[in-house]
């Protein structure tokens, strides 16, 4: 009888589970309103990507708009870490975003991609304000850094109020981040929910939050960043070159 009633309740989870994710399937527009498959050209659209030339003072390499750090190659985007000096850092590396060229606001963006693994090593899929008036926030989908291991990664949520402190709502995940994995915001009016591998990793409410900052546009950014708070656990710059591999982007508008 025991074995009877555990079955039955598996049963109706599994259901509520696969209703949930049709439920959210249908909230999207069926067609990507904007898809990014990095087949054009050999290096990122200009129409869409904006390729940073940086040097962050608490970060251990320099963001280069050059072919050898980002470029598109059978299909996939490269960003790539490389060992060598530029603008007094000891590696280079690049940060593309679609600032002023491609902007969210709702909907479910996934982002395909394979990320780097090793000792300084701090790759990021993340998103921020077009505008960046207080409070304001940041998405997380996915960043990695060496001190949590090879096997975990964090998503997470700041929200940054008048006074700029950081409130941060995070949920650290079991996972591989140098498998391919497609990584999800399903973005609504009062909710962020984070998928990986269409399961829901995270969610955090409009009224769990501070404030609610994500009611504007937001742009999306793509990096590999090499010590600074990455760092935490210590460097090797031996171990570059490291690269994360994006095969695809795609944004669903949410339904009105």
């Amino acid at each position: 009888m025991k074995k009877i009633i555990y079955i039955t309740i598996l049963c109706v989870s599994l259901l509520f589970v696969c209703l949930e994710e049709v439920l959210s399937e249908s909230k999207f527009e069926k067609e990507p309103f904007w898809t990014e498959e990095f087949q054009d050209g050999l290096r990122p659209n200009k129409a869409f990507w904006e390729i940073e030339w940086k040097a962050y003072k608490n970060e251990g390499q320099a963001y280069l708009p050059f072919e050898s750090n980002s470029f598109n190659k059978d299909g996939l985007l490269h960003i790539r870490c490389l060992k060598q000096e530029a603008h007094g850092k000891k590696c280079t590396s690049a940060r593309v975003n679609t600032k002023g060229k491609v902007s969210f606001l709702y909907g479910k963006i996934d982002v395909r991609a394979k990320m780097p693994v090793g000792k300084g090593v701090h790759p990021a899929i993340w998103m921020l304000p077009e505008e960046t008036t207080r409070p304001s926030g940041e998405i997380d989908f996915i960043e990695s850094m060496y001190c949590w291991g090879d096997n975990k990664i964090q998503v997470n949520v700041h929200v940054y109020d008048k006074e700029d402190k950081n409130h941060q709502y995070q949920k650290m995940v079991d996972l591989r981040p140098d498998e391919w994995h497609i990584y999800t915001l399903e973005w609504y009016k009062d909710k962020l929910v984070f998928l990986i591998d269409g399961e829901r990793v995270h969610q955090v409410l409009k009224n769990q939050l501070i404030a609610w900052p994500y009611d504007r546009t937001h742009f999306l950014l793509l990096n590999v960043a090499f010590g600074g708070w990455g760092g935490s656990c210590g460097l090797d710059y031996d171990i570059l070159p490291k690269e994360m591999l994006v095969d695809y982007v795609r944004y669903y508008k949410l339904k009105e």
